[in-house]
């Protein structure tokens, strides 16, 4: 039997189902709207709030079903930003050369363990004749070279000028020897004439010089490159705006006495937020603290230790531990020995100065190391 073709009525029907049906079900050929967030960061630093973008993806099909149109809308909203300060300061930034000088100070004074010690050298007065000028390089020559392999210090540091090209000579001369040459340190002040030039000859040969943070504000560091920057504070506060700015101000800073504590049993606020600054400073960080020598049954010995264990100090400046007599070599060794001993200085014998008679510059059975140079006093 011949097929029939479909009638009229049966083709308009046919067309009516399919518009209900997709009236009432078009929702089906849509799929679900998807999100995707994106969180902007920034490489400078915390002054640029965070924003996160939140970009939305729907996507739909024409009712004809061709391709389907994918639609982007972007909304931002911006986070709420750690509160940060904008540091300041008088200084120009160290000079890259500089701070390539100052990786020398680094490397000498940071230790695995414990804290490095470095002894100061305080010129005493004398006349100016020749003869004289010979005597005293011979000298310096000489405590140079004891410093560096007798006391094994890991710098030297001195405010008088005119001692720094003779101790720099002397360690230039040990380069390839053991233990090596270790840094000469200026730790005296710029003339006030404003000239730069003649600051730079009078201390030639030193590693690094130290500069009052938040002092002198004419000081022009393209003429000082030639040194490294270590800067002096005065203040927790001046301590946290450094180690924020450590790679341009260099992450070398010599904390001054007024910040540290004066004995082992001192805890009051602000060594409380000492320690927290220090406890969280970059593992690049150098910090350096001044030490009184020659205290009042050996005081520095146990104060010493406290700095570097408790304050985690990387570095120690034993003050005016060399001032031109015959103590100077002994007793630093001395300190130098017993700070760097985990066990108790109590029962000690260290066989220096005076250690025949039993009277200067030994310490034993739980004894007061003595020294001439208090009995001078």
């Amino acid at each position: 039997m011949a097929n029939n073709p479909p009638s009229l009525p049966r083709i308009a029907a046919f067309f009516g189902l399919i518009a209900l049906f997709s009236s009432h079900h078009c929702h089906a050929f849509i799929p679900p709207i998807r999100t995707k967030t994106v969180r902007a960061t920034s490489r400078s630093n915390a002054l640029i709030p965070s924003t996160t973008t939140t970009t939305t993806r729907s996507r739909s099909r024409s009712h004809n079903h061709q391709s389907p149109i994918v639609i982007y809308t972007t909304a931002n909203t911006e986070e709420s930003s750690s509160t940060t300060t904008t540091t300041t300061t008088n200084h120009a930034p160290p000079t890259r050369s500089s701070l390539d000088k100052l990786e020398i100070v680094k490397l000498a004074l940071k230790r695995p363990r414990g804290a490095s010690i470095g002894v100061e050298y305080v010129a005493p007065s004398s006349s100016s004749s020749d003869d004289d000028d010979d005597d005293d390089n011979d000298d310096l020559t000489i405590l140079s070279m004891q410093l560096r392999k007798q006391s094994k210090c890991a710098a030297i540091w001195t405010s008088d000028a005119n001692s720094i090209g003779k101790f720099w000579k002397e360690q230039e001369g040990a380069r390839g020897d053991f233990p090596g040459p270790v840094p000469v340190i200026y730790t005296g002040p710029m003339t006030d004439e404003g000239d730069v030039d003649a600051d730079v000859d009078r201390i030639k040969g030193a590693t690094a010089v130290v500069l009052e943070y938040n002092g002198r504000d004419d000081l022009d560091m393209e003429s000082l490159s030639e040194f490294g920057i270590i800067w002096k504070v005065n203040s927790v506060e001046d301590l946290r705006e450094l180690i924020d700015m450590e790679q341009s101000a260099g992450g070398v800073f010599l904390l001054s006495k007024n910040m540290l504590p004066k004995s082992t049993d001192e805890e009051d606020a602000a060594i409380i937020e000492l320690r927290e600054v220090l406890s969280t400073r970059p593992k690049s960080t150098v910090t350096i603290a001044p030490l009184a020598t020659m205290q009042t049954e050996n005081g520095e010995i146990k104060l010493g230790k406290h700095y570097a264990s408790s304050l985690k100090i990387s570095s120690l400046l034993l003050e005016n531990a060399c001032v031109g007599d015959d103590e100077d070599v002994p007793y630093s060794q001395y300190a130098i020995e017993e700070i760097g001993k985990k066990s108790s200085s109590s029962f000690s014998m260290t066989g220096l100065t005076g250690s025949t008679n039993g009277h200067f510059g030994v310490s034993s059975h739980g004894g007061e190391a003595k020294w001439r140079r208090n009995e001078n006093k």
